[in-house]
């Protein structure tokens, strides 16, 4: 009998970029790319590495930062400056944002965490501004209560936001940032379309209407924790707001 056994390793490269193109950013490091020497050329072409998410995959929470530190060095290195989203967890630290600013040029950046306590150091955020010119959205989620005893970290957030200045949309839940802070943010990303703050109890929209006008430009303005008064609404803005137990 004829054998039908197919040699999976002659695959032309656009039906293996087709695969790997469906295939999460750890797939691809871990299993995909290590089958064969075909298989981890195919891997190492820059288009696959236009977004990566390391948050969102169920292996994240079982593997050892350091390697996952590693595995983000890898594929930035395959974007080849390419890079344009980035997803990652606590594991994210400055050396490693410092790292990602330093190759690429971001257009969307995400570093959800219950604690983020591995950034934050001086400086960081700007830097990864001035690294990432072109960068249109930033989330950033911390703890409320960590940010609360470290001034200088939350404060250097802020101040370090204000380098993102083509900002489109930006994501801040548990910070401890306050009004000065935020409308310096707001004077200095002129292009901001969607403003999101969660559990940020030192903003004060309600007695401050100069922070209201900021915000008037914004397209969208979600707050969540806050009461407003009738005054709050700013023409051309649309406010959600949410107050919660």
């Amino acid at each position: 009998m004829i054998s039908a056994i197919r040699d999976w390793s002659a695959l032309p490269l656009d039906i293996l970029l087709s695969v790997f193109a469906n295939l999460d950013a750890i797939d691809v490091l871990m299993g995909s790319g290590l089958v064969c020497h075909s298989w981890l050329e195919a891997a190492k072409v820059p288009d696959l590495w236009r977004s990566v998410d390391m948050a969102n995959h169920k292996a994240v929470e079982k593997m050892e930062e350091h390697g996952l530190r590693t595995m983000v060095k890898v594929a930035v290195d395959r974007s080849k400056g390419q890079l344009e989203v980035f997803l990652g967890k606590r594991f994210v630290t400055d050396e490693l944002l410092k790292y990602i600013g330093d190759r690429i040029h971001l257009f969307d950046c995400q570093v959800p965490s219950e604690l983020c306590i591995g950034v934050g150091g001086h400086g960081v955020y700007e830097a990864t501004g001035k690294a990432c010119p072109q960068l249109k959205h930033f989330s950033l989620e911390g703890d409320l209560f960590w940010y609360a005893y470290d001034y200088q970290m939350h404060h250097a957030e802020a101040y370090g936001i204000k380098a993102m200045r083509e900002l489109r949309s930006l994501s801040l839940i548990g910070s401890n940032i306050k009004n000065r802070e935020l409308k310096a943010i707001l004077d200095c990303c002129p292009h901001l379309e969607s403003l999101f703050l969660h559990d940020c109890d030192n903003i004060d929209v309600v007695c401050d209407r100069d922070l209201r006008l900021k915000c008037a430009r914004i397209k969208t303005v979600t707050l969540l924790q806050y009461k407003l008064d009738s005054d709050y609404k700013g023409t051309g803005t649309r406010w959600i707001v949410q107050q919660y137990e």
